[in-house]
């Protein structure tokens, strides 16, 4: 099997594409210019070095959020059309979860944190058991402090949101929360097409026509113009 992963949730933008969760090729980019730019050429780029006939996809896999509205339809838009061309399955894939696989098999719950702005974070809450990682807290907006509702134990905090609140965490929880480098907290497209994967394997892909990004509350134009 073989899967095309993006992510475009955050200022950074990668491409990857693994079979049998073995990486083929991976791109990961800060782009100065918008990733509505730059993002089809960086696939056709990896497709053609690699050799890897698009028709070969077999599942093309997406975060959807949350994080940047503007990245979000720029990866959400890309995939559909990919996926309508070439008749393939796709498979939605969660920001927080990606960034949370990025510690395998740590022995202490997972919080990503992203910056939502408006003086709150997007985040959840993972743990690993029995070699898988599971989700403890859903995909949420809220305030930093709000968090101490879901935090009891020492717990690893990652993500972008922590160039912003990292001080105020440190304040809330002290010796509990552990802070990740900050390489750790950008989303892997290796991972979203691994959980696509995974995903595929049990079912859980959808139609091009049903993709759609996961917002978490309502933009600001939706909001000036209701």
């Amino acid at each position: 099997m073989i899967v095309l992963g993006i992510d475009t949730s955050t200022k950074y933008a990668g491409v990857a594409v693994i079979e049998d969760g073995i990486i083929l090729a991976q791109s990961t980019l800060q782009f100065m210019a918008s990733h509505s730019e730059k993002l089809l050429p960086e696939i056709a780029h990896i497709l053609e070095i690699m050799k890897i006939p698009i028709e070969t996809i077999d599942y093309y896999a997406v975060t959807v959020g949350p994080g940047s509205f503007t990245g979000l339809r720029v990866g959400v838009s890309t995939v559909k059309g990919l996926a309508f061309v070439t008749g393939k399955s796709v498979i939605p894939v969660s920001t927080l979860e990606v960034i949370a696989r990025g510690f395998p098999h740590v022995p202490y719950p997972i919080c990503p944190i992203l910056d939502a702005r408006k003086k709150e974070v997007y985040s959840a809450l993972f743990k690993w058991h029995d070699k898988k990682l599971i989700r403890i807290k859903q995909d949420s907006v809220l305030k930093a402090e709000a968090l101490t509702e879901w935090i009891q134990e020492k717990t690893i905090f990652t993500g972008n949101g922590l160039s912003i609140y990292k001080e105020q965490l440190a304040q809330l929880f002290g010796d509990k929360a552990i802070f990740a480098e900050s390489l750790y907290s950008i989303p892997s497209a290796a991972i979203v097409a691994l959980i696509g994967e995974e995903k595929a394997k049990e079912g859980l892909f959808i139609s091009a026509k049903e993709l759609k990004p996961l917002y978490l509350r309502k933009s600001e134009a939706e909001i000036k113009f209701g």
